[in-house]
């Protein structure tokens, strides 16, 4: 069912889209003074409600739990998230993103769906509307295997 043809795009699809260049360029444009680490980290947290423990984002992100929290002491001093003891287990911190934190996501956000847009550019709306469909259907197919 599936092709080479489906696993070359997608591996330099994926590969292209993260790479530390890539999203150095959309910070850029989203004028988000964050390094890439600290940018996958907050976007992961966003993923995740805007609240979560380190082991979560650790988890999510695929990093180390000592990486994740240098990452979050950078992300702290930048004003965009904020650590606070977990209700009912104060051993237990809990990361949440601040206001500048959402500010900056959504300006990350923004700035990739006009570089979206440019790839896009010359394409029909229906070939559009029918590539998002079934991107996001392979995309809920993939959530749903590998769902830990």
């Amino acid at each position: 069912m599936g092709s080479p043809l489906i696993l070359n795009s997608f591996g330099f699809i994926l590969g292209r889209w993260t790479a530390v260049g890539m999203v150095d360029q959309v910070l850029a444009r989203a004028g988000v003074d964050l390094d890439a680490a600290s940018a996958t980290v907050l976007f992961a947290l966003g993923r995740l409600g805007g609240e979560a423990r380190p082991s979560a984002l650790a988890q999510q992100t695929g990093t180390s739990p000592s990486n994740i929290s240098k990452v979050l002491s950078r992300l702290q001093a930048a004003g965009m998230v904020e650590r606070t003891a977990e209700a009912g287990d104060l051993r237990a911190v809990l990361i949440s993103m601040t206001a500048d934190g959402r500010k900056a996501m959504r300006a990350f956000d923004a700035a990739s769906v006009a570089m979206l847009n440019e790839l896009l550019e010359g394409w029909s709306a229906a070939d559009v509307d029918q590539f998002g469909t079934l991107l996001d259907r392979f995309a809920r197919a993939l959530k749903d295997a590998f769902t830990a």
